[in-house]
């Protein structure tokens, strides 16, 4: 039996990971893959290179050390958690089964796509899904934002300080009528469409333009990126049935990445624990992993 087997390769686990070596616990690292988002980089055609975080520089250094450990990792996916006298029952989609004392979930989030013609094609190609990440190569371009919750408004007004111009595509009126909306509403390089369908997005090696629709009339954009920045879905679903979640799926822990069920952990994106940066989903990870550590032990 493990004393604890960490699912998912992203920063939270790969951070766990080289923790619970440190630590020398007998645990294991399953995921058919390691970095997770850091494995996929925006291209635009004003940047040759860049480092967006020190984060990745980290993420990378982790990996090095996991990458080739074969007794350490698992290279497969998750096919069920299951409670067992003890402990669990981690189940995979190759129909092994391992056995360990506690769990780490981190398996992160992705965000909704908006599953409309062009968007997979120019996926990271000027078109993506964090705008947290990404808003510092903006100075001085013409950026679109998709959506109509917080995320998007928090989006325009982190990109509004820097960007040229920043077009909002709202769907709905969504959050446009809070505090921050009309903060972001009276920015003189903001414009709001709202109730906009966006129902194309054009491109050759970089996205181009966005094509909109409203009342019939449909209206082309021209943009140097497009952030989409809809509703998060945690990837939760291994452990939905066994803890408690908040409405949107996330699982919710405490200040030790403590589940509510004992012997269950989580970290990053997939909590309630908001961690859009690496370095801050590194820090859940190596926190869990370290929380897993005393509570195995038996803390004074």
């Amino acid at each position: 039996m493990y004393d604890m087997i960490i699912v998912g390769g992203g920063p939270s686990g790969l951070a766990a990971a080289a923790y619970a070596i440190r630590k020398r616990m007998d645990a294991l690292l399953i995921s058919p893959g390691l970095g997770g988002r850091t494995n996929r980089r925006l291209l635009l055609p004003w940047v040759e290179d860049y480092d967006v975080l020190v984060g990745e520089e980290m993420v990378n250094r982790f990996r090095t050390q996991i990458e080739y450990l074969d007794f350490f990792r698992v290279r497969t996916g998750v096919e069920a958690i299951e409670p067992s006298n003890g402990g669990y029952h981690v189940r995979l989609k190759d129909g092994k089964v391992y056995e360990t004392r506690t769990v780490l979930l981190t398996t992160g989030a992705v965000g909704e796509m908006l599953d409309v013609p062009g968007e997979r094609e120019l996926e990271m190609k000027g078109l993506c899904y964090s705008t947290v990440t990404y808003a510092p190569l903006f100075i001085d371009r013409t950026v679109i934002v998709v959506g109509c919750g917080c995320r998007a408004l928090r989006a325009v007004a982190e990109l509004q300080r820097i960007a040229r111009h920043v077009t909002l595509i709202a769907p709905v009126r969504g959050e446009l009528d809070t505090p921050l909306g009309h903060n972001i509403a009276a920015q003189s390089n903001v414009t709001i469409m709202d109730r906009y369908e966006v129902v194309e997005i054009k491109g050759d090696d970089y996205v181009r333009s966005v094509i909109v629709r409203k009342d019939g009339v449909v209206t082309e954009l021209h943009t140097e990126a497009v952030f989409i920045e809809m509703q998060l879905r945690p990837n939760s679903g291994l452990i939905a049935s066994l803890v408690e979640l908040d409405e949107e799926g996330f699982v919710k822990i405490d200040e030790m990445n403590h589940t509510s069920r004992p012997g269950i952990y989580a970290a990053g994106d997939v909590t309630t624990v908001k961690s859009d940066q690496i370095l801050i989903s590194m820090g859940e990870g190596a926190k869990a992993a370290l929380s897993i550590y005393d509570d195995l032990l038996g803390q004074c």
